[in-house]
Formats: C-alpha cells, sequence, structure tokens
C-alpha cells in the first residue's frame, strides 16, 4: 500500500484512527469498544505495509470484531446497524426473558 492509498483510506474509513513510528503502523477503529480501551490498538510493520491491500488491512483491523447485530422485529429480520439512534435505543430498553414465567397464585397481591 503507497502513502497515497493509505491516506484514501483513512479518508474513507474516518473512524480509524493511526499513528507510526518507524518499524510499525498503529491502528485502532473507534467504533469498536476493543480499541476505546487504552493501549488496545493493531500494529503492522512497515514491510508488511507495503504489501497489504486495503480489504486486508481492514480486516487486520477489525479482527472480526465488527459483526452485523440482527434482530427480530413483528417477524423480519433486520440489521441493526442501519437503525437511527432512536430505534438502537430502544432496543436498548427492551427486556429480554429468559422464558420462565410463574404461575398466579393466591399470594400474588397485584389487584
Amino acid at each position: 500500500m503507497t502513502p497515497a492509498e493509505l491516506d484514501d483510506f483513512l479518508i474513507k474509513h474516518r473512524h480509524i484512527e493511526y499513528a507510526y513510528d518507524k518499524e510499525n503502523f498503529y491502528f485502532k477503529n473507534t467504533n469498536l469498544p476493543w480499541y476505546q480501551q487504552d493501549g488496545n490498538c493493531t500494529a503492522i510493520t512497515r514491510a508488511r505495509m507495503n504489501t497489504i491491500t486495503e480489504n486486508e488491512l481492514l480486516i487486520e483491523i477489525n479482527r472480526g470484531l465488527q459483526v452485523d447485530q440482527i434482530t427480530r422485529v413483528t417477524g423480519y429480520f433486520s440489521k441493526v446497524g442501519s437503525w437511527n439512534a432512536g430505534k438502537r435505543a430502544e432496543l436498548k430498553d427492551r427486556v429480554r426473558c429468559d422464558g420462565s414465567f410463574r404461575t398466579h397464585t393466591e399470594s400474588d397481591n397485584r389487584m
């Protein structure tokens, strides 16, 4: 990957931060929680950067951590990543049920 190709890559992927020193390039995907912890980054040697493709670089940075969450709402499956912020907040607020319901007994004083 040439310096110009790296610049184009970083323009397309603004959520990826980078730094470099004499030996390595360091990358962080700011959208992924793993990278938000102190000190976490992907290091790629300068020699590898000369031969790596854009797709390979993206795979190295994401390390399989960028997974599409799919949910079922009203019978349809959809990717959560395409939802707006309000819909995502609504998903977080939903109460999950483990499937164990108790039966009504006379000791229940709900009514």
